[in-house]
């Protein structure tokens, strides 16, 4: 029997549905997430169902065009709310951008006699539904929902677009001398 290590077979896929436990307490970016969710689970079916290259290779552009312009939002987000830890939250955006387009090469430098995902070998499969499934919990769970407590300052809906980026100050009835 093979040992996890050496077992040739491709990960199985991971599927993740949203719940109120995953919110950030941002409509905007708790939106994103819905849809990144979506786009993940419909590119793991693809690779499930052995669905052909130019159906995956247009459903992972569709996660990299969105996942920029989350990334874009989320920052400006955190900025405005003053979160701390934004530089190294755009390094973790940068880092899947990067493996993503790394992956998505990969992909598209298959010979162009191969159409479907069986031409993929197990290690560009396996590689992509690891990456999918670290976005999915490393990324949206574990890096985002730290997110929550800073947003949680603010209303569901504030966009630091149209509204102050510091939350409103709690006014403290105090007497006055008189």
């Amino acid at each position: 029997m093979n040992s996890p290590a050496m077992d040739p077979r491709p990960e199985p896929a991971f599927q993740l549905q949203w719940r109120e436990a995953l919110s950030v307490h941002n409509d905007a970016i708790d939106r994103d997430h819905r849809w990144l969710i979506e786009l993940v689970d419909r590119i793991q079916s693809l690779i499930l169902r052995r669905a052909s290259l130019a159906q995956l290779t247009v459903a992972l552009d569709e996660l990299a065009r969105y996942t920029e312009e989350h990334f874009t939002r989320e920052e400006a987000i955190q900025r405005a709310a003053g979160y701390p830890h934004l530089g190294e939250h755009h390094r973790a955006h940068e880092t899947l951008k990067r493996q993503l387009q790394d992956l998505t090469g990969r992909i598209l430098a298959q010979p162009v006699d191969r159409t479907t995902l069986d031409a993929l070998d197990d290690d560009t499969r396996r590689d992509l539904l690891s990456l999918l499934r670290s976005w999915l919990i490393d990324h949206i769970i574990k890096e985002d929902l730290q997110l929550r407590p800073w947003l949680e300052r603010f209303p569901r809906d504030w966009n630091p677009a149209d509204a102050p980026s510091r939350p409103p100050e709690k006014t403290h009835q105090t007497a006055t001398p008189g």
